[in-house]
Formats: structure tokens, sequence, C-alpha cells
């Protein structure tokens, strides 16, 4: 018979990545993946930060996040700056990410990201907005 039960993601993750990994080799098409993290520093100071991961032709950024004092300076511009110069520097298509309605789809769009997908929720603030923007030259 089997059992379902609740189990903590970190005793999992393992066994998930063995699973589907073969699942991919099998099929000829084996992960291609790495972790990415860039940090911002203000006179050593970290102010900002975005981390992430990269899967076969694309980046994905998971975090893009900079200190209130420091918003308005350009922090966010140039972090994901360097995470585009990343993107390219691995030959990638492109790059996605997500935010909130209440958080920065406007930024992301005056960048050249082109809204992909919206996940509604329960209003506007809390839509979930998912974003692409493909890199030239690669």
């Amino acid at each position: 018979m089997i059992e379902i039960r609740e189990q903590e993601y970190e005793d999992v993750e393992e066994f998930k990545d063995g699973i589907i990994n073969s699942f991919a080799e099998a099929r000829g098409q084996p992960f291609g993946w790495g972790l990415f993290a860039f940090e911002a520093l203000d006179n050593g100071e970290r102010v900002g930060v975005v981390m992430g991961y990269w899967l076969y032709d694309w980046l994905y950024v998971e975090y893009l996040a900079v200190t209130e004092a420091a918003r308005g300076e350009g922090v966010g511009s140039q972090l994901l700056e360097r995470a585009e110069a990343h993107a390219r520097k691995l030959s990638l298509e492109g790059i996605a990410l997500d935010t909130f309605g209440y958080q920065a789809p406007a930024y992301y769009e005056a960048r050249g990201y082109v809204e992909h997908m919206v996940i509604p929720g329960k209003n506007r603030e809390r839509d979930r907005i998912y974003f692409q923007k493909r890199l030239q030259g690669n």
C-alpha cells in the first residue's frame, strides 16, 4: 500500500533530482544547469542581490532585492545588467523572471522585459506576472 506523507523539501530534493535527471538523460536531454548570485556593495556594505539559476537555454532570476536605502540609485539595474551579461557569457537565449503586481512590473517592462503570463491573485497587487527577455547576439 502506498503511503503519502509530508516531508521537508531538502530531505527529498536529491531523490527528486535523480528521477528527473534519469528521465531527461534517457530522452537525450541531460540537464545543463547552474546557480548564480551577484551582490552589490556600497563601501563594503551589501545593498542588493540578484540570484537564481540557469537551465538549458534560459537564465531564471529568482530574486532581485535592493535595500530600501539603495533604491532609486540604479543598484537594481546594475544587478540585472550583470545577470544579463552572465546569461550572454553562457550563450543563453534569454532571461525569465516573475514579480507580483505590487512589486515591479513597470520596472521590468522599462528594461525590455515582455509580459509572458499572469497568474491572477485576489486583486491586481497579488497577480504573479511572468516576464521574459530574449538576448541579442547569442
